[in-house]
């Protein structure tokens, strides 16, 4: 059999543009199938959406929002042409999508390529509650779809159910677009894959900017009330709202039409080895299918690999606990390597070393002295994990991320010097106690060691 192409790549998502890119530089022969229509990535312009209007004095002009939106969406539709990949060289193909063995069919059109990478969205799941059917719930979409409406106001109060970067992030956008905000995470901390303490932080201050956040208990039924709100039963208490909007974490479930492939799946969602091949050899995944976060920063890294992997023989493999990432919360949350809880399994002598933001003269001149950078290091200086939560928490971590995957060894990031009235001054000064500590700690064993040799 004679192979058309070297990779298909399948999915109407940004990570399936950029791998379809990516490969094409590498003089490959490449198509793109996207299984829909291309849609950006709603949360994003939602966030950034809202910051800029929440800082407009005398409140947000909805009509103004309306048209702000939809010259963001048409700029992307623009950047998001066929034609921009067909420039590369990349054959974009609509249709249809079905396999057949290790054949795809697109529409009456036979592909043959030598292997193929899934970049698509999970097939949409909602969680098994009494009246999650009714008109007012809503998944992320259609929310976007109500605030862009003209022909009613918005809701006054959203209740979001989810305890995921998803949920955070969406929660502080409505808030900033002033409506009232109800988080249930469904009896489960925020945030339960991240550091528990920096969690509980920005819970903290979610709480402070008036979103109520709701741990204890799951939503167990939705009802409609006479007034046309909701009433949500949550543990043994009940809400009102005038709408709920979905946003747990999506499990990595193949959409309808790939269920021919029959690929080995995993309680999260499509399994994968190291080098992100699937239980079909010929076959790669990236981003959503896997489950867990979706986050540009990381899907791009397993298109990088994936496409490398896919073409060439040489398989490398992933390492997530070296790929840095923020949840872009107010303040944001940034994270590389193990959590405290997963350091001490690895290492029971880790220390944990923590520095607030208070001491750093730039959080002071930018009034915002709250936030903590929270390292997790072994005895000899090897850091296995950084938490930063405060003003350029992500532009932090990278310091953090380059000495994991280079094994920089903290003592060496104390001796590189700092920027002064920077946010750098963190590393520094947590570099600094490394030290202070450790040479404390070096005094006090040789005191007790030779204590213990002079006992007759």
């Amino acid at each position: 059999m004679t192979a058309n192409f070297d990779l298909v790549v399948i999915g109407a998502t940004a990570a399936a543009e950029a791998a379809a890119i990516s490969a094409a530089q590498t003089h490959a022969r490449v198509a793109w199938v996207p299984n829909a229509g291309l849609t950006p990535d709603l949360s994003l312009l939602l966030r950034e959406g809202s910051r800029r209007f929440a800082q407009i004095k005398g409140g947000i002009n909805q009509q103004d929002w309306r048209r702000w939106i939809d010259t963001l969406m048409t700029a992307y539709c623009e950047k998001q042409s066929p034609a921009t990949v067909q420039s590369y060289g990349v054959e974009y193909i609509e249709g249809s999508v079905l396999f057949e063995r290790n054949d795809l069919w697109v529409g009456e059109r036979l592909l043959r390529s030598r292997t193929y990478l899934l970049a698509l969205e999970p097939e949409e799941t909602l969680p098994d509650i009494a009246g999650i059917d009714h008109p007012k719930v809503w998944a992320v979409p259609h929310l976007w779809e109500e605030l862009r409406r003209t022909d009613r106001s918005w809701p006054q109060s959203i209740a979001i159910l989810g305890n995921g970067l998803q949920a955070v992030e969406l929660s502080q956008s409505l808030r900033r677009l002033g409506l009232s905000v109800l988080l249930i995470t469904g009896n489960s901390p925020l945030l339960p894959k991240e550091d528990e303490e920096t969690a509980f932080l920005l819970q903290s201050y979610l709480e402070g900017s008036g979103i109520q956040v709701m741990t204890q208990g799951t939503l167990t039924a939705i009802t409609p009330s006479p007034n046309g709100a909701l009433f949500l039963k949550v543990g043994d208490s009940k809400f009102a709202t005038d709408a709920l909007v979905i946003a747990t974490e999506t499990l990595g479930r193949l959409p309808a039409g790939l269920d021919s492939l029959n690929l080995q799946q995993i309680a999260q969602g499509l399994a994968v080895n190291a080098a992100l091949q699937t239980s079909n050899p010929r076959i790669y995944a990236v981003g959503s299918l896997l489950g867990g976060y979706s986050l540009p920063s990381i899907t791009l890294q397993e298109v990088k690999l994936a496409v490398q992997n896919a073409l060439f023989e040489r398989r490398s493999p992933i390492h997530y606990h070296q790929l840095p990432y923020a949840i872009q919360s107010d303040p944001p949350l940034a994270r590389v390597g193990l959590t405290e809880a997963q350091a001490r399994q690895h290492d029971p002598k880790v220390q944990v070393l923590r520095q607030n933001y208070k001491d750093c003269d730039r959080a002071q001149f930018n009034q915002s002295p709250s936030g903590l950078c929270k390292v997790l290091v072994q005895q000899d200086g090897t850091i296995l994990g950084a938490h930063i939560l405060g003003d350029s928490a992500p532009e932090l971590i990278h310091v953090f991320a380059l000495a994991i995957q280079q094994k920089i060894k903290l003592q060496t990031l104390g001796e590189l010097g700092v920027v002064s009235s920077t946010f750098t001054e963190v590393v520094g000064q947590i570099a600094q106690d490394w030290q202070r500590q450790r040479h404390k700690r070096d005094r006090n064993e040789r005191w007790f060691y030779n204590r213990r040799q002079n006992v007759r």
